[in-house]
This record gives structure tokens, C-alpha cells and sequence, in this order.
């Protein structure tokens, strides 16, 4: 079995997405016709591409989660089968820690690279219209799992991306916001409030005027603070996607 790539993902210039690093958990916020599905496109095909095992729940059920389907990658849509998934994951991490970590061998900076396993990753798409899908206790439930992945997974490799159009500081606890380190705004349309509460910072305050529009916007992270971000292209004209990705899952099953 080939051994998993754990070399950081390239995003925008000095912009990476590391797997084995404390800011490996992804906040992405996109309004509508942001460019959000060709970034999670991106990013689902080099989980993929560096052997790692990936995960999504599509809770509008777009064509997004439905080619990610239709390739063989597990994909929740509905309140139950999104609680199976990450009653699955949290399972899954648990396991993890009691097998692997359970031993001499780990010290204050071991994570699941250093066993050479592969990470979980889990792309949670408009995470707050599926929470909002469910009944109250199927809610709370969703949050309490996705809570444990945020705080837990990270030294284990249980990664986890979360999007949606908008967000409040009150709309997610902050037992998991904080959670994620790795922090995207695209978008022209972003209010002063959502830029804030994704951000930090405010959009006055920009020497150079806010950027954001379809594809572009900024991101921050512990090594680059804020910076202009423009997410990777791919010509989808150009590329059959969803060949590439049966290719990619392929050669994770040989």
C-alpha cells in the first residue's frame, strides 16, 4: 500500500492547507456564486490525490455531493444519515486513539502521520442549513459530534471543512469555530459583520480596499495572519471532472 502524502496543499501563494498541522481544520464562507463548489472541488480531488480517505454531507443535495456520490465517496444528505457519518467519524477517531496512541511511542507531538495512516477528512458543505434541516434533538446532536471531531481529531486526523453563505457569531459554538484555524471569505458581497466574525479584522481597515469578488477574497492563518486569497481555477470546460476523480478513487482502492 502506497503510503499517504501528508506535504501541505498549495492554495494562494504562501497559502497552504496542512493536514498534520494545528490549523488543519477549514472555516470556508462563500455567498452564493462565490466560487465555493470549484474551491471544495479542489480540495475533495487532493485529499483524494494524497491517499488520504475523504468524507462530505451535502445537506441541500447538490450537484456538487452528487458527483462526489456517484464516484463512491460516502456522501450524507438527510438529518439520519448525517448523524450516522459523524457518529461513524467520532467512532472511527476514538478507535484511533485507543489503538495507535495508547502507547510508549507517542509523545507531546506525535499525530497520525508518524504511523503513517491516513486522515479522515470531512467536508461539511453549508453546515448550517443542515443543521437547521433536522428536529431540534437531531440538531443538538449533529452539533455535539461535529463538537468532538473540532476539539478531538486533529493529532488523530480527523479533519473537518466547513462552509456555508453566511454566518453569525452565534450560529456555531465556539467550541468549534475556534476550532478552525484556516479561515476563507470569498465573495463580493460581504458584509462588514461577516467579514468580522469570519475574520477578525474589518473591512475599513484594508490599505487597499476590500478585493473579494468571484473566486478571490482572504484568508487567514497562523503562519500568514491575513492575506488576499484567490482559490484555484479549474477550467471545468476544459476538464472532465468527474473522470478524474473516478481515476483518483481507483488508485486509492488498488
Amino acid at each position: 500500500m502506497i503510503e499517504p502524502d501528508y506535504n501541505d496543499i498549495p492554495l494562494y501563494n504562501n497559502v497552504f492547507w496542512s493536514l498534520i498541522s494545528e490549523s488543519c481544520h477549514i472555516l470556508l464562507i462563500a455567498p452564493s456564486g462565490a466560487g465555493k463548489t470549484m474551491l471544495l472541488s479542489f480540495l475533495g480531488a487532493m485529499v483524494l490525490k494524497r491517499k488520504h480517505k475523504l468524507y462530505l454531507i451535502d445537506g441541500k443535495q447538490t450537484s456538487f455531493g452528487a458527483t462526489f456520490r456517484s464516484v463512491g465517496i460516502q456522501t450524507a444528505t438527510t438529518p439520519s444519515e448525517i448523524i450516522n457519518m459523524l457518529s461513524y467519524l467520532v467512532k472511527e477517531m476514538e478507535k484511533r486513539y485507543a489503538e495507535v496512541f495508547n502507547s510508549e511511542n507517542t509523545g507531546l507531538n506525535t499525530n497520525f502521520s508518524d504511523f503513517s495512516l491516513p486522515a479522515h477528512v470531512l467536508i461539511f458543505d453549508e453546515v448550517l442549513s443542515a443543521l437547521d434541516s433536522g428536529s431540534k434533538q437531531e440538531n443538538a446532536e449533529m452539533v455535539r459530534l461535529l463538537k468532538q471531531l473540532a476539539l478531538k481529531g486533529r493529532m488523530a486526523g480527523f479533519v473537518i471543512v466547513l462552509t456555508a453563505q453566511r454566518i453569525l457569531a452565534t450560529d456555531l459554538p465556539k467550541s468549534i469555530t475556534e476550532q478552525c484555524q484556516t479561515r476563507l471569505l470569498m465573495g463580493a458581497n460581504v458584509s462588514e459583520e461577516l467579514y468580522h466574525v469570519t475574520l477578525g479584522g474589518y473591512k475599513k481597515d484594508l490599505a487597499t480596499g476590500y478585493r473579494g469578488g468571484v473566486g478571490t477574497g482572504y484568508a487567514v492563518t497562523p503562519k500568514t495572519g491575513l492575506t488576499y486569497f484567490e482559490a484555484p481555477y479549474m477550467d471545468f470546460s476544459k476538464i472532465n471532472f468527474k473522470e478524474l476523480l473516478e481515476k483518483l478513487v481507483h488508485k486509492n482502492n488498488e
